[in-house]
């Protein structure tokens, strides 16, 4: 009984050293998305080239390309509309499963998830970049494998797997940052590699930043390395857009999926940012005593929640993320539905009107950033080719999403009401 007293209270100890330092000074640097066109060690801002945060058009085209081609596989990878799966993976380190598993709950809670869309958290506590691309580290191979059991456990295997979620970085060591940011860039695109090695039907690939480490009481993780982490998911997404070899996402020589931000959550500490303004780090409450991982389930639970809102909106997520079956693998890229279904103004005060010359639109359904479902209705026989009004006047300001379902298939579109 004593020893074990004694032990409680080492432990006890220990917590109260390593506490999150919530009066630590701002990091002096600016989110990568709120910074532009301005400049940061030579670098550019923006999340993609020219200091813009929005995907270059031809990439974002090729991106709906990939999405369009998703469709339920079968354990073999074979086409199967009945009893197929498509499955998200998540790939990384401990605060990446952290917030996968709050994530997976949220998102299958969620009223507009595809039920043929399985989420599968293959990501694991201290698998940093360095060991989960170096074949030759002495964990590489129980990282995979454990990948590949958590897949079997949830029922599907590596060929249905077809979006991933990335989120990566390495052990400081109080190595020059420098060293940090070259080693994680090479790290990451191999990390590319690897996936599509090992999921042979892989189309997207959505990377992430880790959260700040301005309130770090460990050497994990702490300011600069959070910061440059970004930077080099950054370099790594900007290499693939510019043509590197070795992130060919496309024909019989592809070696990687196709690559783009989900989600940039790097804020200065407790500061939001100007972009998105929701997301900033509360200290404590969204720290464990390291500063460096999220709460369990507070801060876990918001990234998952920025999470949520972001593969929910996101043009290319949409085909595949909402519906109630498997999507057709037309090849046939989702902004083809946009040229046809007009919906304006969008975004409005909260009236929008919405017509359908092709499509012949027989149920709508509207909802909320929840999932909650707020609106439904059956257009008349001839669909929505006459128009029809929505009014949301009376609804908080924010974004919602609109199912229309004609006799083939669901259509998905993003509202947004202004102030």
């Amino acid at each position: 009984m004593k020893a074990f007293f004694l032990f409680i209270l080492f432990i006890s100890s220990l917590l109260a050293i390593a506490q999150p330092n919530c009066s630590a000074n701002s990091s002096g640097v600016t989110p990568i998305n709120d910074l532009g066109a301005g400049t940061f060690n030579g670098w550019t801002g923006g999340l993609y080239p020219n200091g813009s945060n929005y995907l270059p058009l031809t990439h974002r085209n090729a991106g709906l390309q990939m999405a369009s081609q998703i469709q339920c596989l079968d354990t073999n990878g074979n086409p199967d509309a009945v009893n197929g799966k498509i499955v998200w993976l998540s790939i990384g380190m401990s605060n990446c499963t952290m917030e996968t598993q709050q994530f997976i709950t949220q998102a299958n809670g969620f009223a507009g998830k595809n039920p043929k869309l399985t989420l599968v958290d293959g990501a694991q506590g201290g698998q940093t970049a360095q060991i989960i691309s170096c074949p030759w580290n002495a964990n590489y191979a129980n990282f995979w494998n454990t990948v590949i059991t958590r897949l079997k456990n949830a029922g599907v295997s590596a060929k249905q797997v077809q979006v991933i979620w990335y989120k990566e970085a390495n052990q400081a060591n109080a190595q020059p940052i420098q060293t940090y940011y070259d080693s994680l860039v090479v790290q990451i695109k191999r990390s590319m590699n690897e996936l599509k090695t090992r999921f042979p039907n892989v189309k997207l690939c959505y990377l992430a930043s880790r959260i700040s480490g301005r309130y770090a009481s460990s050497a994990l993780n702490p300011e600069p390395y959070a910061y440059w982490t970004g930077w080099a998911v950054k370099k790594a997404i900007e290499d693939q857009i510019n043509g590197d070899v070795q992130l060919a996402y496309s024909g019989n020589n592809a070696k990687a999926p196709w690559m783009s931000w989900g989600i940039y959550m790097w804020s200065d500490g407790s500061t939001p940012q100007t972009t998105d303004t929701t997301i900033y780090v509360r200290c404590p409450t969204d720290l464990q005593n390291d500063g460096t991982h999220p709460s369990i389930p507070t801060g876990a639970a918001r990234v998952a929640t920025w999470l949520l809102k972001f593969f929910s909106t996101d043009s290319i997520s949409e085909p595949w993320f909402w519906g109630t079956g498997c999507p057709a693998a037309t090849g046939i890229a989702h902004n083809e539905m946009e040229s046809e279904i007009f919906i304006f103004p969008n975004p409005s005060k909260g009236m929008f009107k919405i017509q359908d010359t092709k499509f012949n639109i027989q149920n709508l359904e509207l909802y909320n950033i929840m999932g909650d479902i707020i609106y439904t209705m059956s257009p008349s026989p001839r669909g929505l080719e006459g128009g029809l009004t929505i009014d949301l006047s009376n609804q908080p300001a924010g974004i919602y999403f609109l199912k229309l379902k004609s006799e083939s298939r669901s259509y998905f579109r993003k509202l947004v009401v202004s102030n």
